[in-house]
């Protein structure tokens, strides 16, 4: 095991608007405050939505990308980083010219209304915002 000591740095709640693309608004928020490392805590709704779910294989990944159409619950838990080059889970074709954010979130949404039994887990993946609120922890 290792183990880097690190500090709690600011604290923000964000509070998004219906009609927001989430890691679009998300992004921009933490390239204006130059939020380089830390965790964030989601909770809301969205009206669509896009799951990455998976596992590594002998074979490589094995992916399953999923798109929702209807609003759907979300709670999600996950880390901000800026990695040199872009993480293989936002797909082939994506390049960058300098490091980006990347926040990485795992979640549980609710089916859609009406389908309380179907439950699913993943990854975030976007999507467009119906309610939601976001608590960022910044590490430093």
């Amino acid at each position: 095991m290792q183990a880097t000591e690190r500090k709690l740095g600011r604290v923000f709640h964000l509070r998004f608007e219906a009609g927001d693309d989430f890691y679009g608004e998300f992004n921009r928020f933490l390239k204006e405050k130059s939020i380089r490392g830390g965790s964030v805590f989601v909770f809301g709704a969205m009206n669509q939505m896009d799951m990455i779910s998976g596992f590594k294989s002998m074979k490589g990944y094995d992916v399953d990308r999923r798109h929702f159409g209807d609003w759907r619950e979300l709670v999600g838990l996950g880390n901000i980083s800026w990695p040199d080059k872009p993480p293989a889970a936002l797909g082939e074709g994506v390049t960058w010219t300098e490091p980006q954010p990347y926040v990485h979130i795992h979640m549980a949404m609710s089916g859609a209304p009406g389908r309380n039994e179907e439950v699913l887990t993943g990854h975030l993946s976007g999507g467009l915002v119906k309610g939601m609120f976001a608590d960022v922890y910044e590490l430093v």
